[in-house]
């Protein structure tokens, strides 16, 4: 009980610690289409952290040397442990791990825009552990690339939504948000984009 009642305390001050940093974000760009995103590669200088155990200092990775050679998965949440994020976004990529897997994905990557320790403390919480790689976007550089800026009231996050990249291309974007504004949280859940990004790829 100690220790969860230290790790959720953690979660919490780091949240909170978000906070502050969100006017270090650009301002959001026009809405994005499913296509926009769709043909960009990702350019060098896109830094992701990634925590580690026992609150060791996270690692940074540049996107476009992590993506090299390889056709990856990423799905970006508006926060970790939220509930559409905890419950059924993150999930259904853990549940359709194998089959991603069997489809040529290389690696899938989780990301937000909370801290790296928040993003490995979800991980754990979640049972990502040899499945999906939790990555922290705190410095907001991958969600400007692609002008997925989403307002909030407490913290710059990122829309919902989740992307094929090959070679570090994107080839295949869902939004989590329609251009009417609506959310369609299901149209970047793990089946929807097995069947039109990596199904659909083979026809």
């Amino acid at each position: 009980m100690k220790a969860f009642g230290l790790l959720t305390s953690t979660v919490l001050l780091a949240t909170q610690t978000s906070a502050f940093t969100a006017r270090a974000f650009s301002s959001p760009t026009a809405t994005f289409l499913m296509s926009s995103n769709v043909g960009k590669t990702f350019p060098s200088g896109i830094t992701l952290k990634e925590g580690q155990p026992d609150y060791a200092s996270p690692l940074s990775f540049d996107l476009a040397e992590l993506t090299s050679g390889k056709k990856v998965v990423i799905l970006a949440v508006p926060g970790a442990f939220t509930p559409g994020c905890s419950k059924s976004h993150l999930p259904s990529f853990i549940n359709n791990f194998d089959q991603l897997k069997s489809l040529g994905v290389d690696e899938v990557i989780c990301t937000a825009t909370n801290d790296a320790y928040t993003m490995y403390a979800w991980g754990v919480d979640q049972g990502c552990a040899g499945k999906v790689r939790m990555l922290s976007d705190s410095s907001g550089s991958l969600m400007n690339f692609l002008g997925t800026v989403k307002d909030d009231p407490i913290m710059k996050r990122s829309e919902r939504y989740t992307l094929i990249a090959e070679g570090g291309k994107i080839t295949h974007f869902f939004p989590g948000v329609g251009t009417d504004g609506q959310k369609t949280p299901e149209n970047a859940w793990a089946p929807n984009v097995i069947e039109k990004g990596l199904e659909g790829a083979k026809v």
